[in-house]
């Protein structure tokens, strides 16, 4: 009887500390799937990798994009490509190595078209320079409080209707 008590006991030794690991990690335990916390998409491959990357429906026929952009080496981008419309932006986008630049406060990409309405998806593409051109298929959102800092109309004198 002690015997079957010794090994029990031996191996509730042996399988608690595998058992009740998992206890003490609680639900945001990194796994090894990936997880996408952000509402945006995310790309993170070639010369400009897009994090967070939506476009913020302004409700008056124009988006506002709101990510952020990341590159290895120098990059500058002076035009995207948005639902089939180029655009040359008013002020070039440069990145500089391995430095993130958020998009969306000062409504550096402001865009009007139809095509861009909440609950559907746009492709966006960057003309980096001297990588190459970065394409991302983005959600649209809907304009809440949760928005708020993303600005509706450009602030350094950019023209939504600008397209080419």
């Amino acid at each position: 009887m002690s015997t079957r008590r010794t090994i029990a006991a031996i191996a509730v030794a042996v399988i608690a500390p595998f058992a009740l690991s998992a206890c003490g990690s609680s639900f945001g335990a990194q796994t090894n799937q990936q997880y996408q916390a952000a509402d945006g998409a995310n790309l993170r491959t070639g010369p400009v990798e897009v994090h967070n990357g939506l476009f913020v429906d302004n409700g008056d026929g124009t988006a506002t994009f709101s990510g952020a952009l990341l590159a290895d080496e120098q990059q500058t981008i002076e035009s995207i490509t948005v639902a089939g419309k180029a655009k040359k932006l008013a002020e070039p986008i440069t990145l500089a190595p391995q430095q993130l630049v958020t998009l969306g406060k000062k409504g550096e990409i402001v865009v009007k078209s139809d095509d861009l309405k909440a609950g559907g998806y746009t492709t966006i593409s960057f003309a980096a320079s001297p990588g190459g051109d970065v394409s991302i298929e983005v959600p649209v959102f809907e304009r809440t409080s949760m928005y708020d800092d993303v600005a509706k109309r450009p602030t350094a004198g950019e023209d939504a209707d600008a397209t080419e």
